[in-house]
């Protein structure tokens, strides 16, 4: 896979939107981003303080050094400063990027209010970006002016998305965070609509949130995920940065990067991953966990750090009818009922972790197993990439064994609320496909 991102977009010296936050999405993701300056901008975690455009054949000369160093595997472009910077970015593509997914943040305003564009910007938009987007991200307001229609509600932001469709854009993520109530994001694309929807993490404005789900759903389209499956984890991606947001005095940041400690004045190289110093949810000292799991945890919110990212294999044991089911005996969500499954070790396979894990947990062989994809979750542990493994045949007697307290074998249509919500998902499609 190729895994570098062309950004296209305005600097920001908070660090927390513009070309800063899609640099920092695009490395918690797995790809290098290559920025393509638009504007230098002068602002803080609040307020647009000002900003000035590049000159359009500086913008393409960063263009064509990047695309001349190798192929892309994809483009975002956010902040673009000026109408003549627009046209260049579009013949740009048209050019030499076309084939390639491009995301079009529509960026209008920032988030205070303040504009940020130039005279005939919109029109340009309408007329050169949005033909070429395989997605356009506009929230309420943005997309409002990219569609002529004023939006209430969720059925008017799927009208206005469909607007900006029949303008040539492949989907619209029309983004209802500026509604009343839980945020509700819909995805309109020529075949129908999506929504997805989750509580509200904070009433406070983070600084950048826009710049990274667009830059966030550049890369996963990058690397070969459907539409709806790189929305649904680019939001989720999201809600992880919201969740870990820095405080500053005129607002919050976008926590892209977990916290961790100063590295050591002469690494040992043993470390596979540097713990953390300071609690990423409240910034208090993380000291190490009571009882034999030995985690850092939080004394001020109670947060516990386990390694993050993390992979992890969760097992679905079944035989079309029934599935196999564990009462987690520890923290998190402990005599919950979840599918078997656990962390990877060091140097493990998905196929040899998963085959490891159903003998400790449940005491039974596996005869053969399958790789039936990857799940992402958010639990406790911080971020999880889940491998399915899927058994159907296997040897012994299930006895509850390591983390888990109890087995039980249950109709696959009747298995209740589970543990964890990637765990739920993967019950549900089970019993659709069968």
């Amino acid at each position: 896979m190729n895994e570098v991102i062309l950004f296209a977009g305005g600097t920001d010296p908070s660090g927390g939107a513009g070309l800063p936050a899609d640099l920092k999405t695009a490395s918690a993701l797995g790809f290098h981003g290559c920025p393509a300056v638009t504007a230098v901008t002068v602002q803080n975690s609040g307020n647009v303080l000002s900003w000035e455009a590049v000159a359009p054949e500086m913008l393409m000369e960063q263009l064509r050094a990047v695309c001349d160093d190798g192929p892309v595997a994809g483009v975002k472009s956010g902040m673009l400063g000026s109408t003549e910077n627009a046209a260049a970015l579009a013949g740009f593509i048209r050019k030499e990027l076309r084939g390639i997914p491009y995301v079009l943040d529509p960026v209008l305003a920032a988030g205070g209010g303040e504009s940020l564009t130039g005279s005939g910007m919109i029109g340009m938009m309408r007329e050169l970006l949005v033909p070429l987007c395989t997605l356009c991200t506009p929230n309420i307001y943005e997309a409002e002016i990219l569609s002529g229609l004023a939006i209430a509600d969720t059925d008017d932001m799927i009208k206005a998305g469909r607007a900006i469709i029949r303008m040539g854009a492949g989907a619209v993520l029309v983004k209802g965070g500026h509604l009343e109530g839980d945020p509700v994001d819909i995805l309109v694309t020529k075949k129908g609509n999506t929504r997805f929807s989750a509580g509200r993490i904070t009433g406070d404005n983070v600084h950048g949130t826009g710049c990274t789900l667009a830059a966030a759903a550049a890369a996963l389209l990058a690397a070969g995920f459907s539409m709806e499956y790189a929305i649904r984890d680019a939001r989720f991606f999201v809600r992880r940065v919201i969740a870990r947001r820095i405080g500053r005095i005129h607002g919050n940041l976008p926590g892209h990067s977990p916290g961790a400690a100063p590295l050591p004045v002469t690494p040992d190289g043993t470390s596979f991953y540097l713990p953390p110093a300071y609690c990423s949810m409240c910034g208090e000292q993380l000291t190490k966990s009571p009882g034999e799991h030995g985690h850092l945890f939080c004394r001020q919110c109670g947060f516990i750090h386990y390694r993050n990212p993390l992979p992890a294999v969760v097992l679905m044991v079944h035989d079309g009818e029934t599935i196999l089911l564990v009462r987690r005996a520890v923290q998190p969500k402990k005599g919950m009922l979840s599918l078997p499954g656990g962390f990877l070790e060091t140097g493990e396979t998905p196929e040899e972790c998963g085959l490891r894990e159903l003998l400790e947990e449940t005491g039974l062989h596996a005869r053969d197993s399958k790789l039936l994809g990857v799940e992402t979750d958010l639990t406790a542990y911080g971020g999880i990439i889940l491998a399915v493994l899927e058994i159907k045949e296997w040897e012994g007697l299930a006895v509850a064994g390591d983390d888990a307290s109890e087995v039980i074998w249950c109709p696959i249509r009747e298995v209740p609320e589970l543990a964890f919500s990637a765990h739920n998902r993967l019950v549900k499609e089970l019993a659709n496909n069968l």
